[in-house]
């Protein structure tokens, strides 16, 4: 994206991004050891060692002077370069989405000849703030972050509109753009188990939830530490809450080493639509999945029975307010646990095709204004 000699400085002053490094040699047995030490008898190893990702980070900016990272995978010569953001769900980073080369919707879609972006927003650990106090939640995301991605995105790119597939909380991310009147910049998109839909939470949930409303809003909440601490310590058959697809080692390398930490601030604004059940803004009176009623566009809305993180009945509804013939609704068999739609061990095969046909069928609308 082109910036205005007033923010070269700003710019070339921003630190470098890199993925994730490997943890010391000596630490990694060590949890190999606890882990070990908790599944005695289990004949696997802790977890996987990922291989070095392709994806390079630029930095976007937003009108309300955040800098966000945004991770890119450039087309092949060769390829159709349609450009194309994927978002992950909450605590996941950009790792997620590029796990392994044969487990990857980065590299699948790169060998297709797609030009492949990783969205990422002001709730995770590498934005940087201004120095004026904004707010960083839902709201905040998909009227700031979300724009000024798909902006930066369509100038390198040069097309008049982008695609967008989004697992969980980048989903609903898309939903926030298309029901605030975007969408004539979105070319087709894909829902991986995204609820607009959500049930109160449980007890324990609840009071960790309410010991967060009473946090400032700018605070960040160590769920990678956390996840590292609860993977540590977790038996091998804990996996079922989260994958009933993938190898135990890949599973728990996803776990420590795709998660990041988040903000204060988005938790609480989650914390709301568990109370009133409802995809809403901070103040409760505007229903993003109302604002997608009758809307013209090309969906693809993935659910699974399976998944305890987002039924069917949680996501579904993104596809039936649609115009009538503008989406699709994907209903996934028994088996497909949260993290098995963007890693589990069959999805190339299975998943990710449905995805990338649905997808170039509309490629087309990238690249014309009709």
């Amino acid at each position: 994206m082109s910036l205005p000699p007033a923010r070269w400085e700003e710019a070339s002053s921003l630190p470098t991004l890199r993925m994730p490094q490997r943890r010391a040699a000596s630490l990694d047995l060590l949890l190999s050891m606890v882990w070990g030490a908790r599944n005695d008898g289990v004949k696997e190893p802790f977890r996987a060692r990922l291989a070095h990702s392709p994806l390079k980070a630029h930095w976007v900016s937003t009108e309300d002077g955040w800098s966000l990272p945004l991770w890119r995978y450039a087309p092949r010569g060769d390829g159709c370069g349609t450009p194309l953001v994927l978002a992950g769900d909450l605590c996941l980073g950009p790792r997620s989405m590029d796990l392994h080369e044969d487990r990857s919707l980065v590299q699948y879609f790169h060998r297709l000849g797609f030009d492949v972006y990783i969205f990422g927003h002001r709730a995770g650990p590498k934005a940087i703030p201004p120095q004026h106090q904004t707010s960083i939640d839902f709201d905040s995301i998909v009227r700031h972050d979300v724009p000024a991605a798909i902006k930066t995105v369509r100038s390198f790119s040069q097309t008049r509109r982008i695609h967008w597939v989004g697992h969980g909380f980048g989903g609903q991310c898309l939903v926030g753009h298309l029901a605030q009147d975007g969408g004539d910049d979105i070319g087709a998109g894909a829902l991986l188990s995204s609820a607009v839909h959500f049930e109160p939470y449980r007890a324990t949930i609840r009071r960790v939830a309410a010991i967060a409303e009473r946090l400032p809003q700018a605070w960040r909440i160590p769920t990678q530490r956390i996840q590292e601490i609860l993977t540590v310590t977790s038996k091998a058959k804990d996996l079922s809450n989260v994958t009933l697809r993938m190898e135990g080692p890949l599973a728990r390398a996803m776990l420590m080493d795709a998660t990041t930490d988040l903000s204060v601030g988005l938790i609480q604004q989650i914390n709301s639509w568990h109370k009133t059940g409802h995809l809403t803004d901070r103040t409760n009176r505007f229903d993003y999945l109302e604002g997608l009623s009758g809307r013209d566009a090309r969906l693809l809305v993935v659910g699974s029975p399976s998944d305890q993180f987002c039924s069917p009945d949680a996501a579904k509804p993104v596809f039936d307010k649609l115009a009538k013939g503008s989406g699709r609704w994907l209903l996934l068999p028994e088996g497909w646990a949260h993290l098995d739609l963007i890693a589990g061990a069959d999805a190339p095969r299975t998943l990710f095709p449905k995805v990338a046909d649905w997808l170039q069928k509309h490629n087309g609308r990238c690249w014309t204004d009709s």
